[in-house]
């Protein structure tokens, strides 16, 4: 079994995500040589960027009829989910490392910097939820940071394990998701390339089966999806960049 586990992913992971990875690392340099020399379009592509995670995403992936939805994305969503965003671009640029407390900081943002009650659920800004082994969560999250850092693996990889493990950690009372993608945005920031948007309309129920298949072993099937929707979000921004009026 040992051997036939070795062989199939010596044979497998490349034809995974080797065409796709060389298309990704095109678009990569490809955008990042359509930003500079304009700094104005550079700042409108992040405010478009901000758009796409702050409004486009959340309703894309939790859109439910308006009485069930309210709760959940108002524009008090949409306000913490912006400010959590401008938050990774300023810390990215100023070179800061991915730690245990950032990613709480993270969360903080998401929650619009206040505690919040919905319901009969309280959700604590920045705090990781309490468990019987004190530090527990804690530990969980600086193993996960240690991994992405140590990891032979491609940084994208690196970066997709890292927001399905904070997903399936579970450490705050709620927007673990929410979070979740903002980390993994804050790594393809800090290996520079952009911030993945689901925004698709299909990714409504893409992207929760591609976590069950990660929870279920399908490793190949969770990075799929991931490495085509960070390549759809580059197509996205290049066709921004190529319509944009700003010189």
């Amino acid at each position: 079994m040992t051997k036939y586990k070795k062989s199939q992913n010596k044979k497998k992971e490349p034809d995974i995500s080797a065409s796709l990875i060389a298309r990704i690392e095109y678009n990569k340099d490809l955008i990042t040589q359509m930003l500079s020399g304009s700094c104005t379009k550079r700042l409108n592509n992040f405010d478009w960027l901000r758009q796409e995670i702050s409004f486009s995403e959340p309703k894309t992936l939790f859109f439910r009829n308006t009485k069930e939805q309210a709760p959940y994305f108002d524009h008090s969503c949409t306000r913490g989910l912006g400010k959590a965003y401008d938050y990774i671009l300023e810390q990215t640029h100023n070179k800061a490392e991915l730690t245990f407390n950032e990613i709480c900081n993270i969360h903080y943002f998401i929650c619009n910097e206040r505690d919040i009650q919905i319901n009969d659920t309280f959700i604590h800004a920045g705090v990781v939820r309490k468990t019987n082994i004190p530090m527990e969560i804690e530990s969980a999250i600086e193993d996960i940071i240690y991994r992405y850092k140590n990891d032979k693996k491609h940084v994208l990889l690196r970066a997709f394990d890292v927001h399905y493990k904070l997903i399936l950690l579970q450490p705050f009372d709620d927007y673990n998701k929410r979070t979740a993608r903002i980390v993994m945005n804050w790594i393809l920031l800090e290996n520079g390339y952009r911030p993945i948007a689901f925004t698709k309309k299909t990714d409504k129920e893409l992207y929760p089966a591609s976590l069950l298949s990660m929870a279920n072993g399908d490793t190949k099937s969770y990075y799929r999806y991931m490495m085509n929707s960070m390549f759809v979000s580059q197509n996205n921004i290049i066709k921004q960049l190529k319509t944009s009026k700003v010189l």
